[in-house]
């Protein structure tokens, strides 16, 4: 990344916390703002376009369905339980799974599942928090690593297209960690961030490999079946 892209992450990096969003959220929806998913697609653990990360997608998909445990009778809607079998008939080309596997027990059962409602290739989304604080929904059991989803994956027959580390570098892990506290004082936490990011691009002139490799706030995988 050069200087010009680095700046224009940070200004995003502060355009985004003012909003309320996490360092975590923020890299998520900069890189679907980069996905030309085209096709049909199903987002899980929302019920709405408004509480949805699919908006942030470059162009909006042709079909857009959503899905939680929640029981409810609405339009493109479907209520499935990914540490259960369900028997969904319905097929999708593909399937947004962002900050929902940490709080499934039994993440390898959910992945069969997903699986089941991908389209042949069809391609999942998968992101999940690592430096991040503990948070229930309502249980989180895991952290995970791109080597993780890497493994389990192929072992599945998924075909891996993309694997992200998200972050710059130990500042800005310790920033995304504080979060809850610093966005309680707006001004503040873009100065904060804004020395965070430019501590972790100084580290990086020294550094042989990617600091963000070592400090990732969250990761991506996209994967084909």
């Amino acid at each position: 990344m050069n200087f010009i892209e680095n700046m224009k992450l940070l200004l995003d990096l502060i355009k985004y916390t003012a909003k309320g969003f996490s360092v975590c959220k923020i890299y998520q929806i900069l890189e679907l703002k980069k996905e030309n998913i085209k096709d049909e697609v199903i987002e899980f653990g929302t019920i709405n376009y408004q509480e949805s990360l699919i908006k942030y997608i470059s162009k909006k998909p042709k079909k857009i369905f959503f899905s939680n445990l929640f029981n409810l009778k609405i339009k493109n809607y479907f209520c499935i339980n990914l540490e259960k079998k369900n028997k969904i008939k319905k097929r999708f080309k593909n399937i947004l799974a962002f900050n929902i596997l940490e709080h499934i027990h039994n993440d390898s059962h959910a992945l069969d599942e997903l699986k089941k409602l991908l389209k042949k290739r069809g391609k999942l989304y998968i992101s999940t928090p690592f430096l991040y604080r503990y948070h229930q929904a309502p249980k989180d059991y895991k952290r995970y690593t791109l080597e993780y989803f890497e493994k389990i994956l192929k072992n599945k027959k998924f075909k891996i297209k993309k694997k992200i580390s998200f972050g710059t570098g130990p500042f800005l892990a310790s920033y995304s960690l504080l979060f809850d506290y610093l966005n309680k004082i707006p001004l503040v936490s873009y100065l904060i961030i804004t020395v965070c990011f430019l501590l972790d691009y100084f580290l990086m002139l020294f550094h042989k490999n990617k600091t963000n490799i070592f400090y990732p706030i969250c990761i991506l995988i996209v994967a084909e079946k």
